[in-house]
């Protein structure tokens, strides 16, 4: 028989609960070609992660948007295919080097996928600054391990 959770435990989940509840009913910016382009589509959590990750920057290159995702120049190149499939990035290339490649937000989108960026971004901003250094720190590598840990437990279940 296993141990009941913790207090603390049982406190985080609540937490969060809470913090995805709000998550889920922010507003999203109406745009009905974005709305278009993921019906039929399954965005995974890469997906999403890349497009944030282009949309904070005014053009990225793909390496440093491989190394900020954790992953191989192949799998970041993959993700931007299929995002610049669905008409949400462009990618060009850098007129000094031409073996260098840069992915930004397709201008369809850019304003939408601003006002997103900026919709989901800010309160998290807002709550790193009200935390010391050393409690963001905590904070972040809280959460990863949780990550990571949610990831285990799936892993185990299968």
């Amino acid at each position: 028989m296993s141990s009941s959770p913790s207090a603390a435990a049982t406190e985080l989940f609540i937490a969060l609960g809470a913090v995805i509840k709000r998550l889920r009913h922010q507003p999203i910016p109406e745009d009905e070609g974005l709305r278009d382009t993921f019906t039929n589509k399954a965005p995974a959590r890469r997906h999403i992660a890349a497009l944030l990750q282009v949309a904070s920057e005014e053009r990225l290159g793909m390496s440093e948007l491989a190394e900020r995702l954790s992953v191989s120049l192949a799998t970041a190149s993959l993700v931007v295919t299929d995002l610049a499939d669905w008409g949400l990035v462009a990618r060009s290339t850098d007129e000094a080097d031409r073996r260098r490649t840069f992915v930004t937000v397709a201008p369809a989108h850019e304003a939408t996928i601003r006002a997103l960026l900026d919709a989901r971004l800010k309160p998290l901003e807002r709550t790193l600054r009200r935390l010391e250094p050393d409690e963001r720190a905590a904070f972040v590598r809280g959460l990863t391990v949780l990550s990571e840990e949610l990831d285990r437990t799936m892993e185990t279940a299968r």
